[in-house]
């Protein structure tokens, strides 16, 4: 598990690229079906990774299961009283240096419970 201060800093670099439009969602039924059915636009979906915050984090850095040399973070959020699934990577840029892209592998209704170490004081 990450610290509370390690997520904060995953959620700014994120937010970063967010903010500069180097975001990429990758391109799964799960998370085109996703959009219709929490009734949202790819411009909310958007507004809602920009409203994570380190209470919504789940796991993560973690392996990624497709490519165990680069990492994931997992966070949940509530989105029209649905519970949402999101799997993040934020990745440097090849052969630039100090740019990033964020990449969302997962942002689909929870398949599974979820739990929320940082909510509630966890540190």
């Amino acid at each position: 598990m990450a610290s509370r201060e390690d997520v904060v800093n995953f959620l700014g670099l994120l937010k970063g690229c967010i903010m500069l439009d180097r975001m990429a969602v990758r391109d799964r039924e799960k998370n085109r079906q996703a959009l219709i059915d929490l009734g949202i636009t790819p411009a909310e979906r958007r507004e809602v990774l920009l409203g994570l915050e380190p209470e919504d984090y789940m796991a993560g850095p973690k392996p990624d299961d497709e490519d165990n040399t680069k990492d994931v973070w997992e966070f949940g959020k509530f989105v029209a009283s649905i519970e949402v699934y999101i799997k993040l990577r934020v990745v440097k840029a090849p052969g630039k240096q100090g740019v990033y892209h964020a990449l969302v592998w997962s942002f689909h209704p929870a398949e599974f419970r979820m739990k929320y170490p940082l909510k509630g004081g966890g540190s």
